[in-house]
C-alpha cells in the first residue's frame, strides 16, 4: 500500500503536563509529585504526531510565536516525522502554552494562555495541496476564528474538488456561535468526530443519537460522537450503532479523542469498513489513556492489536 498523505490544520500549542495534582485543598507551598514534562499539544500536534507514527506523510498546518516554545514545538514535531514547513511563525504572539494538572485517576485540569495558535487564517494556508494528499483533518472548528470566518468554506470546497476526504474535530465553542458557527462547513465535512459534550452543548439535543442526526441531516456524511470511557456512537446511511471502548484505568485521558481522530482516519484511508475503524480507533484511544502525555506514546499496528487482544479476547479483528 502507498503512503497516505495527510494534512492537519489547526491548534499548535506547549503542554506542560504534571501528574498527580489533586484538588487544591491539597496544595502546599512545596510539595513533590511523580512527573513532570514538556511535549508537543493542541489537537492538531496531537493527531499529526499519532499519524507519523502510524506511518503516514502528514503535513501540519498551524501558528506558533516566534519564540523558545515555538522553536521547541517545531523540532518536537521535526523529530517525529512531522512536516512542518507550513507551521507559521507569528511574532506578535506568544506560542500558546497550556498546563495540565492531571489527578490520580487520569482527569485533568487544563490552564492556558491565549497565543498564535489561535490566529491562523487563510493566508496561512498552503497555496496547494500537498502532492498526493489524500485527506484533511480540521483538529478543530471553534479554534481558528479568522479561518472559519473567512477561507475555511472556499479552501474545503477545492479539497472536494480535488478528491480529498475532509476529516473534522470540534473544539469548544468559546465564542457561543452554536451551530450556525459551523454549519457552513458540515456538507464538506466526510467523518465529523466531536466529543459528546460539545455535540449535545451545540445541537441542544439530550443523547448522542439525536445529536447525530442533527449532523448527518446538515451534510455531514459519516458522524462519531465520541464518549469517553463509554466508546462512541457512529452513524451514517448504512450503519447506526455503538461502538465500545476498552476498560482501562487510565494514567491520563489527555489528547485521547486526537489518538482516536488520527487512528480512525488511517483505518478509513485504509479501507476498512466504517464500523470497523470506529472499534480500533476506541481500542487506540483507550490504550493512549495508560501513558502520561497527549502524543508522547509513539503508536502502531501492533501494539493497538496486542492491546485489543489483551483486553478484549472475544473482540473480531
Amino acid at each position: 500500500m502507498s503512503v497516505m498523505s495527510v494534512l492537519c490544520i489547526g491548534s499548535s500549542v506547549i503542554d506542560i503536563t504534571a501528574y498527580p495534582v489533586e484538588a487544591g485543598v491539597t496544595w502546599k507551598e512545596k510539595q513533590r509529585i511523580s512527573d513532570i514534562r514538556i511535549l508537543p499539544g493542541g489537537d492538531a500536534v496531537n493527531q499529526s504526531v499519532h499519524l507519523a507514527a502510524l506511518g503516514v506523510d502528514v503535513a501540519l498546518c498551524g501558528c506558533v510565536g516566534d519564540d523558545q516554545n515555538g522553536q521547541l514545538l517545531a523540532d518536537a514535531l521535526h523529530n517525529r516525522g512531522v512536516d512542518t514547513r507550513f507551521l507559521r511563525r507569528k511574532t506578535d504572539f506568544q506560542t500558546t502554552a497550556s498546563l495540565v494538572l492531571v489527578n490520580g485517576v487520569g482527569e485533568r485540569h487544563t490552564f492556558s494562555v491565549k497565543g498564535a495558535h489561535s490566529t491562523l487564517a487563510k493566508e496561512d494556508l498552503p497555496d496547494e495541496f500537498p502532492t498526493d494528499c489524500q485527506a484533511i483533518s480540521l483538529a478543530s472548528l471553534f479554534s481558528m476564528t479568522s479561518l472559519e470566518q473567512d477561507g475555511l468554506a472556499e479552501y474545503l470546497k477545492q479539497a472536494k474538488e480535488n478528491g480529498i476526504l475532509v476529516f473534522a474535530d470540534l473544539a469548544s465553542d468559546k465564542l457561543g456561535q452554536g451551530l450556525p458557527g459551523i454549519r457552513p462547513f458540515l456538507p464538506y465535512i466526510d467523518y465529523f468526530l466531536p466529543s459528546l459534550y460539545d455535540a449535545l452543548t451545540m445541537t441542544c439535543t439530550n443523547n448522542a443519537e439525536s445529536a447525530a442526526r442533527v449532523y448527518h441531516n446538515l451534510g455531514v456524511r459519516h458522524v462519531i460522537i465520541k464518549c469517553g470511557e463509554k466508546g462512541c456512537f457512529c452513524l451514517d446511511d448504512t450503519f447506526s450503532g455503538w461502538i465500545p471502548a476498552v476498560p482501562v484505568k487510565p494514567v491520563d485521558t489527555t489528547g485521547a479523542g486526537d489518538c482516536m481522530g488520527a487512528v480512525f482516519l488511517t483505518r478509513i484511508l485504509a479501507g476498512e469498513l466504517f464500523a470497523d475503524a470506529c472499534s480500533y480507533a476506541c481500542a487506540a484511544a483507550s490504550y493512549s489513556t495508560l501513558f502520561m502525555g497527549a502524543s508522547q506514546i509513539k503508536l502502531n499496528d501492533r501494539k493497538i492489536r496486542e492491546f485489543m487482544e489483551e483486553q478484549t479476547p472475544k473482540m473480531s479483528f
